[in-house]
């Protein structure tokens, strides 16, 4: 279930990238002729006489309703393909980041079920259903193990870059570190 959604992110991700890149080709070859030609695709330029001159007047007579609809669709594809490029690459760009970030924490989440003892998994877990912290006093009577064994576990943790630990008051408030915290 995972790893399908897994490949549909992926699938979706790179669908995003090639429509990016087919917008960007389209306002690049729109933005060419909206700046070389007058906003005229390249079927619809002006016609020359025999000595290379327009036919502004006689042309402009004949097709000027016809030309001012081309340029306003010239203008709306423009338009429509910059805005359709950077959409794109920013959702393209984010489901890569999403994708990114789940891949880490499932590394660390497996790394860390592998280094850690049954305890500091206790310890983890207690913090992670009380929002991150807790006070020292309250772990040992949540976890039901020694005041020793919890210090012991505690400053385990805090070499491994788990958790940290701040006076707090007569007791000391240990915090689950961001990395670690799982988000509900």
């Amino acid at each position: 279930m995972i790893k399908d959604k897994k490949n549909t992110q992926s699938y979706v991700m790179i669908l995003c990238f090639i429509y990016a890149g087919i917008s960007a080709l389209l306002f690049i070859y729109q933005l060419y002729f909206w700046a070389r030609r007058g906003m005229a695709p390249p079927a619809f330029h002006l016609p020359l006489n025999v000595t290379g001159e327009t036919l502004i007047n006689e042309t402009i007579q004949r097709k000027s309703i016809g030309f001012r609809g081309i340029q306003m669709n010239s203008t709306i594809i423009l338009a429509v393909s910059f805005l359709g490029t950077i959409t794109t690459s920013l959702a393209g760009i984010t489901i890569m980041d999403l994708i990114k970030k789940k891949e880490t924490k499932e590394i660390r989440t497996k790394t860390m079920d592998i280094m850690l003892m049954p305890e500091e998994k206790l310890i983890i877990r207690l913090l992670n259903k009380n929002s991150g912290e807790l006070s020292q006093s309250e772990l040992v009577k949540r976890s039901k193990l020694s005041k020793l064994k919890v210090s012991r576990v505690i400053k385990r943790l805090k070499m491994l870059k788990v958790v940290s630990k701040y006076p707090y008051g007569v007791t000391n408030k240990i915090v689950l570190e961001k990395h670690m915290q799982e988000s509900n």
